[in-house]
């Protein structure tokens, strides 16, 4: 079995695996050596997808496409962007003339709370790659007050009090999600000058 990493060929020290899972793991702790993270894996030749099952007699080689962490919170911050416009699709409506309550889907509800804490580990992520802590001073009081309004927007959904959690969604919540998408270009862009200025010499 042959193993190459963007595009360069790589050995493991450990020969043998009792499971392909296994083997993912050992190219991850590499990986992880170098700062990078696993973004694609190819499995002779094709896109490994969720679920698959390699037999490890058939495998004959592997490819491993990586970014490093730095990529994938740059990405992760676009990718938030586009979240957020689906996230107020269900809030599009023109509800001013009418008086009529705004009416969600379980499938949706439930969408949205998973968005939620996707976004909250993202901003948490932002914070611990220290990339912004020179630039926004204010960015551990966002960090913060979204936390709460997420916590109050679950205690809603827990007490089955879909009105208050889908008003919250709307408007506490809707507005702090305003602001990062607001700031997310500044954001991106911000992260990238910084990277950049730790990668010049001292």
């Amino acid at each position: 079995m042959e193993l190459y990493v963007d595009n360069k060929k790589m050995e493991l020290k450990q020969k043998r695996f009792k499971s392909f899972g296994r083997m993912v793991s050992e190219i991850n702790k590499q990986l992880t050596l170098d700062n990078k993270v696993p973004y694609k894996f190819y499995v002779n030749g094709e896109k490994l997808r969720d679920n698959t099952i390699i037999n490890l007699k058939d495998l004959k080689l592997v490819e491993v496409i990586t970014k490093t962490e730095g990529e994938m919170l740059l990405d992760s911050i676009m990718r938030a962007k586009e979240q957020i416009d689906l996230f107020f699709e269900v809030f599009d409506e023109d509800n001013s003339d009418k008086k009529v309550a705004i009416e969600i889907s379980e499938i949706e509800i439930i969408e949205r709370g998973i968005f939620l804490r996707w976004f909250y580990n993202l901003l948490l992520l932002m914070k611990s790659s220290g990339e912004l802590d020179f630039v926004y001073s204010d960015f551990d009081d966002y960090i913060n007050d979204f936390e709460q309004e997420m916590q109050e927007a679950e205690k809603a959904y827990d007490a089955q009090d879909y009105e208050t959690f889908v008003e919250m969604l709307e408007f506490s919540i809707g507005d702090l999600l305003k602001d990062f998408y607001e700031n997310a270009e500044n954001y991106y862009m911000d992260i990238i000058d910084e990277q950049n200025r730790k990668r010049l010499p001292n």
